[in-house]
């Protein structure tokens, strides 16, 4: 959780680095409180709207520390047949990867998926060997990983 948070300060600090010269012109000079009071709002709201849509875009798509312990609590009492990937396609699947072509995978159960935490529309869930990712669903490119928790168990 330490990493994520890190990248989450790194992806704010680039985010706003690059929006605050934008936001900080003011054309109308600083001639009196109104302008610079208008102005200081302004790059105020722009700079919360930015870290929700940031913080959101990057924790959309990401196991959280409560899924996490959802997921393996599930498979601990709801025990489901494995079948591991073959070693060369499980080292395919990794972060940042589109799923190997031809894998199957299957969606998780439904009294799981009903306790997780809502994705955005633009992932789902899916059970890929005895891994659950997350992928994004247009490209199937892997999101986050959760390894071995069906076998685990």
């Amino acid at each position: 959780m330490k990493s994520a948070s890190m990248f989450i300060s790194a992806v704010l600090i680039l985010a706003l680095s690059g929006a605050m010269p934008a936001l900080a012109k003011n054309d109308k000079g600083d001639k009196g409180k109104g302008p610079a009071v208008k102005s200081e709002k302004t790059i105020d709201d722009a700079i919360d709207r930015i870290e929700r849509e940031v913080i959101d875009e990057v924790l959309d798509g990401v196991f959280g520390e409560n899924d996490r312990t959802i997921i393996e609590t599930w498979y601990r009492q709801h025990p489901a047949p494995v079948s591991s990937l073959p070693p060369g396609i499980a080292k395919r699947l990794a972060r940042g990867k589109p799923l190997p072509p031809g894998i199957a995978k299957r969606g998780l159960p439904d009294g799981l998926a009903a306790q997780l935490a809502p994705l955005g529309s633009r992932y789902e869930r899916v059970i890929v060997g005895d891994d659950v990712t997350i992928i994004e669903t247009a490209t199937a490119v892997v999101v986050d990983i959760l390894r071995d928790v069906l076998r685990r168990h």
